[in-house]
């Protein structure tokens, strides 16, 4: 922030960006449309933000959150930095893998998974839940839904990690070479790999990535380098998932009354993750970029300039949420005004009941296994946010378990 513009900030300094609740809610009531830095706009209300998302004509995602100048072939671009023609085309066969229920299948998967992780926790006593489950289980259950064998699901989550904190996601490249494949060539020989035995089967299983095998478009199907960038964008969307993790554990380590609510009421659980999806969003803003010249809340926007969409802002925004500031069960999820965290519009997150389905079980399961209190923070444990400039959750969380339930040890 500087005298002569008080809503300046880089958009791409961590600790500028999770740390800026009141200069976001100055900026709702003074500047709701400002430029924090030359050629970037940043949308501070509700309104604008969901207008904004919702209007691809207007707004690209083209560049996504890539750096300047990084232009990426079709084919390897993600389903969010596509615009239409392409975008629509792509996302309905998509939607034909994605099948409604998706989440109810993953989730026996999930709860078996994410109980291992959590009893061995348990069993030593405490640790660090994000290394030890959160940035573990989004990709395992992603991985599952697209059918990589049980015994590669670890493996294929850490590349997935390794690749969202390299500078291939902005640069489209890594000291290895350009692109997936260049950059990460053991992670794409592995997923054309996966791609290629199933198109041979004769039978192959019912997965995600064999549904994209046999997607079609007016007989049009996707190709083997489609399917590949898609595999690789449902791995990393995933992780954004250990952030809601972390900080619904968080406070379910840190406030007594959140969770005496909860075992109370275990019903409030999906609204418990609605309410931390909207008070602490796992991604806090996105990009996109003004196709032409237009106008949002009587501010001119020119033709080129980079829009961040504020998120993180727009769910805090009190012309829309009463107690808007603060973590309220009370809100009144499912009917209160649908939040920004899953991207409302043509790119709404695919993977978004997926990703409740985690948090909520997690939640469950934890309530489950351990009596109440019974899940504290470490003694000195100081919260860190996670080192990415869009991204809001702990990087660490230290915790200490006491006294697990007995019938929870001997099962």
């Amino acid at each position: 922030m500087s005298a002569a513009n008080p809503y300046a900030f880089d958009p791409f300094d961590a600790a500028q960006t999770q740390n800026q609740w009141q200069q976001l809610a100055r900026m709702r009531r003074e500047a709701p449309v400002s430029r924090p830095q030359p050629g970037f706009v940043y949308v501070a209300r509700y309104d604008d933000v969901r207008a904004v998302f919702r209007d691809a004509a207007t707004f690209s995602s083209r560049e996504g959150f890539r750096g300047a100048g990084v232009v990426v072939p079709e084919e390897e671009c993600f389903l969010g930095e596509l615009d239409p023609p392409a975008h629509p085309r792509l996302r309905a066969l998509m939607l034909q893998a994605f099948r409604p229920g998706l989440e109810r299948h993953a989730e026996p998967f999930t709860r078996g998974y994410a109980e291992a992780k959590l009893r061995a926790l348990i069993a030593k006593g405490g640790g660090d839940l994000v290394s030890e489950l959160g940035i573990h289980l989004p990709p395992a259950v992603t991985a599952h839904v697209l059918g990589i064998p049980t015994d590669d699901i670890e493996r294929v989550g850490y590349w997935g990690f390794e690749l969202l904190h390299s500078t291939w996601p902005a640069l489209n490249r890594t000291a290895r070479g350009e692109g997936l494949h260049g950059a990460f060539p053991e992670f794409a020989a592995f997923l054309d790999a996966q791609i290629a035995w199933r198109r041979r089967a004769s039978r192959p299983p019912d997965d995600l990535i064999t549904r994209m095998i046999r997607a079609t478009d007016a007989g049009r199907l996707l190709s083997d380098r489609q399917i590949r960038t898609l595999c690789a964008n449902c791995l990393l969307a995933s992780q954004s998932t250990a952030n809601l993790i972390g900080n619904l554990l968080h406070r379910f380590a840190s406030d007594r009354d959140f969770e005496r609510r909860l075992r109370a009421e275990p019903a409030l659980v999906p609204a418990a993750v609605e309410e931390s999806l909207r008070f602490e969003p796992p991604v806090l803003f996105l990009f996109r970029t003004a196709k032409r010249d237009t106008e949002l809340s009587g501010e001119k926007i020119r033709a080129g300039e980079r829009i961040i969409l504020g998120i993180a802002s727009g769910n805090r925004d009190e012309r829309v949420y009463p107690r808007a500031d603060e973590f309220w069960l009370e809100r009144g999820w499912p009917d209160a005004p649908e939040h920004l965290t899953f991207g409302p519009g043509p790119h709404l997150c695919l993977g978004n009941q997926l990703a409740r389905m985690e948090a909520r079980v997690v939640l469950e399961l934890v309530m489950e296994l351990l009596p109440e209190g019974a899940l504290r923070l470490a003694p000195g444990y100081r919260r860190t946010l996670v080192p990415m400039f869009l991204e809001y959750g702990p990087e660490r969380l230290d915790l200490v378990v006491d006294a697990p339930r007995g019938d929870a040890q001997r099962r």
